[in-house]
């Protein structure tokens, strides 16, 4: 009897523990890639501005480049 509880519970454990591993990984995926999007939000922001600073250029000044 004891060994059967003994038994179910082991397994039940390493189920578990299969369980929390998976969701660790899952966990370092979405944090890779959310790092990749903020990165990735930045470099927009880096182009919105750049874009802004050419529309102010007179088109003789962007004619010389």
């Amino acid at each position: 009897m004891l060994k059967d509880q003994l038994s179910i519970i082991l397994r039940e454990n390493a189920v578990l523990k299969r369980g929390v591993a998976i969701q660790h990984e899952r966990q370092k995926e979405f944090d890779v890639r959310t790092q990749e999007a903020d990165s990735l939000k930045q470099l927009v922001l880096q182009y919105k501005e750049q874009l802004k600073t050419l529309e102010v250029l007179p088109v003789h000044h962007l004619l010389r480049y």
